[in-house]
């Protein structure tokens, strides 16, 4: 349940959702903490323990790369990681630590946060059921009504999308890269990718 889940309170974690606030609209503010939560209720449902300020500072520090905190020419994720280890550091927490929340930032756009440690797995686990769905998820639904209520989306489908596509816009060509067998498949047949709208019309949610 989700009452039985305790949010951080260490000073770091105050200071990472203090400057999240700071820089984020309400509808990536309240993103980046449901992501927190439902990453929480995957790991109570699966029954396994996580280091909860790791996930915490992960998860809120996430998007930092979609706002004017983090500009720079790299794709988001990078330039978020970046900033956020950056905060990170110069708020005394460890350089190792730092790194770890560098790589969870710089990696949650692919896949391979699912096949590290547990705790950035069900990081990874909770943003993705907060952006496109999670196909074999069965959380509580008293427990995602209860995180909605929290922090609600504010059509973040619509906003969510506004912003790619304001991150796309700003950086021409865009530095993003093709996975080499993705480059084999398309010159064998080429692919169907789908629109980002939808990928978040995956989400279990209505806007």
């Amino acid at each position: 349940m989700i009452a039985d889940i305790k949010v951080p309170d260490s000073s770091i974690a105050r200071q990472a959702e203090e400057l999240v606030r700071s820089v984020s609209d309400d509808t990536l503010f309240n993103h980046v903490m449901r992501c927190y939560w439902f990453g929480e209720l995957f790991a109570q449902q699966e029954g396994k323990k996580v280091d909860s300020e790791l996930m915490f500072l992960s998860t809120v520090l996430h998007d930092l790369g979609l706002t004017t905190h983090a500009p720079g020419p790299h794709r988001f994720e990078i330039e978020g990681a970046s900033a956020a280890r950056t905060f990170l550091r110069e708020q005394g927490v460890t350089e190792d630590r730092a790194q770890k929340v560098w790589d969870n930032i710089a990696l949650h756009t692919w896949d391979m946060n699912q096949f590290r440690g547990d705790t950035s797995r069900l990081m990874q686990r909770g943003l993705a059921y907060d952006v496109s769905g999670v196909q074999d998820a069965r959380l509580d639904p008293d427990d995602v009504a209860e995180v909605v209520r929290r922090y609600p989306r504010l059509n973040f489908k619509r906003a969510f999308n506004e912003m790619l596509n304001h991150e796309l816009d700003c950086k021409q060509p865009y530095p993003h890269w093709f996975h080499i067998c993705s480059r084999i498949a398309h010159n064998r047949s080429p692919l169907t990718i789908v629109d980002a709208p939808v990928v978040l019309d995956w989400a279990p949610f209505d806007e």
